[in-house]
């Protein structure tokens, strides 16, 4: 079984340290997709996110997608600040492409869901969610959402 595939299934382990340090293992092979200077890049670009300077890390993620086309970390954290930015329908689309390229990254899915949420698609969003709960289904902030979307249809 490869190193992914072991992390994916701890993922779906009632242990929840295990579960803690497969969500860990997934997120810094994500970041290391790129290399050394990806990992540096999104590390600067999440430095200007935490600071508050999303236009700046708007404009810095979108270099690293120039420069590293095929490095969907860089295109999950663009849907971040976008979304942070009120961006939502751009958001939608990092997240899709994220999807597309890794359909395992439960933060593009709950992104993509929390975009359609705020955006009132319901139906949409639920399916997102759904998404990032088949792979990690003990994420209680996706089944919470799913039962907000559900409240809002009715």
């Amino acid at each position: 079984m490869s190193f992914l595939q072991d992390k994916l299934n701890d993922l779906k382990h009632e242990d929840p340290e295990r579960r803690a340090l497969a969500t860990q293992a997934l997120w810094k092979m994500w970041y290391q997709e790129a290399g050394e200077s990806g990992e540096k890049e999104i590390h600067i670009g999440v430095a200007l996110m935490e600071s508050d300077n999303l236009l700046l890390a708007e404009k810095h993620f979108l270099k690293m997608i120039e420069d590293y086309p095929e490095f969907s970390e860089a295109q999950n954290k663009l849907a971040t600040v976008l979304y942070m930015l009120g961006k939502y329908h751009e958001a939608i689309t990092s997240c899709k492409k994220v999807t597309l390229n890794n359909p395992n990254h439960f933060g593009a899915w709950n992104g993509m869901g929390l975009c359609q949420f705020q955006l009132g698609h319901f139906d949409e969003a639920i399916v997102s969610f759904q998404k990032a709960l088949e792979i990690q289904p003990y994420a209680e902030g996706n089944a919470h959402y799913i039962a907000r979307c559900r409240g809002n249809l009715n």
